[in-house]
This record gives structure tokens, C-alpha cells and sequence, in this order.
């Protein structure tokens, strides 16, 4: 990048100037200032946000402030999940603090929380399944993100937004000063909060105020006055969806009373429960919406749900599930549907998710697949992979998912190395399981003999 496109600025830590050349201000709020700049150690964009410099001064309100950032610069590179804003340096000084983050150019979900700026009922599904995923992984970490929002939520791109802004969490495995206990936004503070109480139920409660906002560009509970709000929040009633928006489905009134219900009992106990509700519901939403070739695309919040269900996949963790979505293609279809053709080029492997399929051989029955079987992986590991040994075809309706060779190479080295680890298990289990049909066998027509 050329010093005609950008310049170095004064208000950086002592040092990083050389490093972090800034190119335009992408947005400012109390606290701090965020910029685009460029990375000139790793050639990259990034956004960088640094603190404003009154929050370092003396006063109550400064204090508070500070306690955020350290939270933010404490908890930042704890945190690494595809729907989580990376951060790739923050530092803190006397009188200075910044975060160097990687750089989203879509600006948050705040747009697509007016009424005349929605988007659709399934991508805004999509959305909150996947930030729910990012906040169960935070929760599973000890972390509590205390000020999820439509402004902390970033944008990527259709049916997909990360989690961002850490400085109100709260770490339950941290007893250290840099806890902050009373600062957030009010409109989607879970009633418990009011008194202190933390519980990662209160993130549940954020998102589904969030959830009834992209739907229907209001707030569940809104009062012109902090105090009129707060006894909203407490006893307000929640109007149904349908006096919003008439075409919002029914289904989705019991979803939010869960998730926004002021008793914890009644509240979704833990994010599991609430990725499966949601994952129901992302379902109902597209079940009409049929692909180009007549083919229904399932929901990556199914998918997600359904993957991380099955025995065959439980060495990859959550980021490693999410990116072997990403690099897969998924489809329903009807009986008869062929996956794999004798002769044919292998350039896949194939999950069988759901129905059963029938394995041929010179047109002879040769083996019957279940659901949650992988096929067609065994080619990856040639140079140049062998013609097909068989024909796949569907005997049912099925979920069938398949993913390139060429884009499985191209893959992290942790995926790589989880789907191989899982590959060579089903190669061993397959050889045992052909040893001892052979035994089997021989000991048919050798009485005696074994």
C-alpha cells in the first residue's frame, strides 16, 4: 500500500505507529474510536480501535470505563469461533489502550433492525442460530457477554453475522479488578441483572430481544425513560409477533416467550436447548423455499444441529464443524437420486445425513448404507484417485452432503488432520469388519478348520 493511501497517527502506543498505518475512521462511540488501517507486518486490513484518551482520566465514569477495556483486552484472544470478531493484538498502557481486530466492511445488524430495512424470516434465523453458537461457545469458555445487541453483532454477509464488543462480559473464571458488574444496555438487560444476578441465561434473554427486533424493527418492551423502561422489562406484556408483522409464523411466539421469560426456570436452561429450538425453527421457515434444480437446500442451523449430533463427527470442535459446512454442499432429495457412479471420476466424499442408500457393483446389491454414513472418502488419499468401484444410489428420501477433495486441501490444518483421523478409523473399522467376513466364510467351508 502506498503512503498516498494512508498515514501514520499520533494517537497509537508509543511504537505501534510503524506498524498500523490508518486509513479511514469506520465508526466512534464513547469509549473509542475505530478505524480502518493496514497491518503492514501481516498485509492485511484490519480494524483497529483505540481507546478514547478521557477515559483515562480521574473520575468515577473514567474508572468504569477503563474496567471495560482491560475486560475487552483481557478476554479478546481467549475467544476464537467462526461467528466471533477475531482479534489479532490489543495492548493497554498508562494512557492508552487499543484493539487490533480483524476488519468486517458489512457494519453491524443495527440497520436491519428497522421496519422498513428487515430481511427475511429464514436469514434472520440463520443469523441468531449461528451468534447463539458463538455464545455457547463463550459460555462454555466462562464467559457471559452482558451487551449483546444489534450493534455488536457484525455483519458478514447473507445468514451470517459475529459476535463482537467484549467489554461488558463477565468471566466466571476470573476473580481479578478488571470484572465489570454495571454497565450494559438497558433495552436488553435480562430482569435478573437488575439485581446482580449473571447467569449466561442473561445472554439468552439479550439475543432474544435482538431476535424480535430483526423481525419486527421493535424492542418486546420500549418506554421513553430509563426507569419506565426498567419496569417494562419487569412486568410489561409482550405483544404477539402477528401485531407487528401479520405474515411472521405463529411458531415463532413460543420460541421468543422462552427465551425472553423474566423466571429463569421458565427461560431456556442452557444454549443447547436454545440452538435446537432455533434449528426447528430455521427449518419451518425454508421448508418451501426449493433450489433451482428442484432440490431443497436444508438450513445451516439443521445441518449444524444435526453434525454435531453425530457419533461420526465428534472429534471436530465447533469452528471445525462450521468450517466443514462451509466448504460443503448440501441438498434433500428424492428417492432413486444417483451420489456416485461406477467408473465414474471420484472428486468427493459424501455424508449420508439422513435415509438409506443402496451400493451396486456390475448392477449386483454389493451393501446398504444408513443414515450417517460417509462414502467416497477413501479416493482422497490417491494420486490420482482410482475410477469409482461402485454406484450410490438413494432408496429413500435423503439429506446427502458432499465435499471436493480439491476444497478439503485447501481446508485449515485442524480439519484437515480430524477429517484423515476420521477417515483412517472408518478405513480400519471397514478392513476388520471384511477380515471377519472372511473368517466367517472360511470357516463355512472349512468345518473344523478354525
Amino acid at each position: 500500500m502506498s503512503n498516498s493511501q494512508s498515514t501514520h497517527f499520533s494517537g497509537l502506543p508509543a511504537g505501534l505507529d510503524q506498524r498500523y498505518e490508518i486509513r479511514q475512521e469506520v465508526g466512534r462511540g464513547a469509549t473509542s474510536v475505530v478505524y480502518l488501517a493496514w497491518d503492514s507486518f501481516s498485509r492485511r486490513e484490519i480494524a483497529l480501535k483505540i481507546a478514547n484518551p478521557q477515559i483515562f482520566r480521574d473520575g468515577a465514569e473514567q474508572a468504569l470505563m477503563r474496567k471495560a477495556w482491560l475486560n475487552e483486552v483481557h478476554i479478546a484472544g481467549n475467544l476464537q469461533h467462526p461467528y466471533i470478531v477475531d482479534v489479532f493484538d490489543a495492548g493497554i498502557g498508562d494512557d492508552t489502550a487499543y484493539l487490533a481486530m480483524e476488519y468486517l466492511p458489512g457494519g453491524t445488524m443495527a440497520p436491519f433492525a428497522r421496519p422498513d430495512n428487515l430481511k427475511p424470516v429464514a436469514e434472520v434465523l440463520e443469523i441468531i442460530y449461528k451468534c447463539a453458537s458463538a455464545l455457547d461457545y463463550a459460555s462454555q469458555a466462562g464467559v457471559i457477554h452482558r451487551d449483546i445487541k444489534p450493534a455488536n453483532l457484525q455483519y458478514i454477509g447473507p445468514g451470517e453475522a459475529k459476535v463482537c464488543d467484549f467489554g461488558a462480559a463477565y468471566w466466571s473464571r476470573d476473580d481479578s479488578t478488571t470484572q465489570v458488574m454495571d454497565i450494559g444496555s438497558l433495552a436488553y438487560m435480562a430482569p435478573e441483572l437488575f439485581r446482580q444476578w449473571v447467569t449466561p441465561q442473561a445472554d439468552i434473554y439479550a439475543l432474544g430481544v435482538v431476535l424480535h427486533q430483526l423481525l419486527t424493527g421493535q424492542r418486546p418492551f420500549e418506554a421513553p425513560e430509563q426507569a419506565a423502561l426498567m419496569y417494562s422489562i419487569l412486568h410489561g406484556e409482550r405483544q404477539p409477533l402477528t401485531s407487528y408483522r401479520t405474515d411472521l409464523p405463529e411458531s415463532l411466539n413460543p420460541l421468543l416467550d422462552r427465551m425472553l421469560a423474566r423466571n429463569l426456570e421458565e427461560r431456556f436452561p442452557n444454549w443447547a436447548a436454545v440452538l435446537s429450538a432455533l434449528s426447528m425453527n430455521c427449518a419451518r421457515a425454508v421448508r418451501h423455499q426449493v433450489s433451482t434444480k428442484g432440490h431443497e437446500r436444508p438450513p445451516e442451523a439443521e445441518l449444524y444441529d444435526q453434525l454435531r449430533s453425530l457419533p461420526l463427527l465428534k472429534p471436530l470442535n465447533d469452528a471445525q464443524l462450521w468450517e466443514l459446512l462451509r466448504i460443503s454442499h448440501w441438498r434433500k432429495v428424492p428417492p432413486d437420486t444417483m451420489f456416485m457412479r461406477e467408473g465414474g471420476e471420484a472428486r468427493s466424499c459424501y455424508l449420508l445425513l439422513k435415509g438409506e442408500a443402496r451400493v451396486t457393483r456390475q448392477q449386483k446389491l454389493i451393501a446398504v448404507l444408513d443414515s450417517g454414513t460417509l462414502f467416497g472418502e477413501l479416493a482422497f488419499a490417491e494420486d490420482p484417485p482410482e475410477p469409482r468401484a461402485a454406484t450410490v444410489v438413494g432408496s429413500t428420501p435423503a439429506t446427502i452432503g458432499k465435499w471436493s477433495y480439491k476444497r478439503l486441501r485447501k481446508a485449515s490444518p485442524g480439519l484437515q488432520s480430524k477429517m484423515l483421523e476420521i477417515f483412517f478409523r472408518l478405513a480400519a473399522e471397514r478392513l476388520k469388519q471384511s477380515d471377519e467376513r472372511y473368517l466367517r466364510l472360511y470357516g463355512q467351508n472349512n468345518p473344523g478348520s478354525i
